[in-house]
């Protein structure tokens, strides 16, 4: 449903590190008893966060749309980003008009661009965008995808598509089709003016909206990003608590903001456990970097 530029700086020891890095949150939940008792095993290890099991299990099975869909998102999730956009390749070969495939594959892409090399990062972005448009064009009524191109336009860099005036001209749309969404979008474009105070009261108004764990993840960035660190440690105790949904972000990057918002209140024997435990949890390459970088601060 949304998908977040994080950016802040992490002052530890007169210490400053600039973090830039995309959190991304995929797309509708595909209900499990959906999906059938052939992938079961494969989601379980999926919740215990065995990946590289539950790719294993799924590459086992035939290839039908239900299968790759899964396959690709467990990649997306396990970090393996090129085999996840191989997945969708294939994906989109049998089942062309999937807008949730198109949007899965804008994430891809998305994560992608901070792997890629510099000089593919610019067309690595104008593919993202292509993804999310495409499924827009299937689905009009896809929020998700909707939201993303908002976020892209109010996100990206100019050289890469991004354009704020574009992105002014979107929260209007979103606001009629979802107070929600209208309200996530309408927080982001306020603490880009910053606005702090309603930009605060329109993520407030996302979660009363909503009602779910996400907002307050995306509450928990503002708060990192205006350095607000007891207020940013309270919206991720709540988005732990909350009901989330598979786009919602990993449990480790969870963890990596508390960890850092402790670590800038000086509590640095929480922000080391809160580190080491997310550490435990299997996460990506990028959040294992961030989180080991976290830990040679303290």
């Amino acid at each position: 449903m949304f998908v977040f530029i994080y950016r802040t700086k992490f002052k530890l020891n007169c210490r400053i590190t600039t973090i830039t890095r995309l959190f991304i949150l995929p797309l509708l939940w595909i209900n499990i008893a959906v999906a059938g008792d052939r992938l079961q095993p494969a989601l379980d290890a999926f919740e215990t966060r065995d990946f590289k099991a539950a790719i294993e299990m799924l590459e086992q099975l035939d290839s039908d749309r239900d299968v790759l869909f899964h396959l690709a998102r467990v990649q997306l999730r396990a970090g393996a980003f090129e085999d996840a956009a191989d997945t969708l390749a294939i994906l989109h070969g049998s089942y062309p008009d999937d807008a949730e495939a198109w949007y899965l594959t804008g994430l891809v892409r998305l994560s992608l661009v901070g792997e890629v090399s510099l000089f593919r990062k610019v067309g690595m972005a104008k593919k993202t965008l292509e993804a999310f448009e495409t499924s827009v064009r299937i689905d009009p009524n896809h929020l998700n995808s909707r939201y993303a191109i908002f976020a892209f336009f109010a996100n990206a860099p100019g050289i890469a598509g991004g354009d704020l005036e574009k992105a002014q001209t979107l929260q209007p749309e979103l606001d009629l089709r979802d107070p929600g969404f209208g309200a996530m979008a309408k927080a982001l474009l306020l603490s880009k003016e910053n606005n702090h105070r309603d930009a605060e009261k329109a993520y407030r108004d996302a979660i009363e909206f909503l009602d779910r764990a996400g907002p307050h993840f995306a509450l928990a960035q503002f708060y990192m990003q205006t350095e607000q660190w007891q207020k940013a440690i309270t919206e991720i105790e709540q988005y732990h608590i909350k009901e989330k949904r598979w786009w919602d972000p990993d449990v480790t990057v969870a963890h990596l903001i508390s960890a850092r918002a402790h670590a800038e209140l000086g509590k640095k024997t929480e922000a080391r456990e809160l580190a080491n435990l997310a550490l435990t949890m299997n996460p990506n390459d990028q959040i294992r970097g961030m989180l080991e970088e976290t830990l040679q601060a303290l």
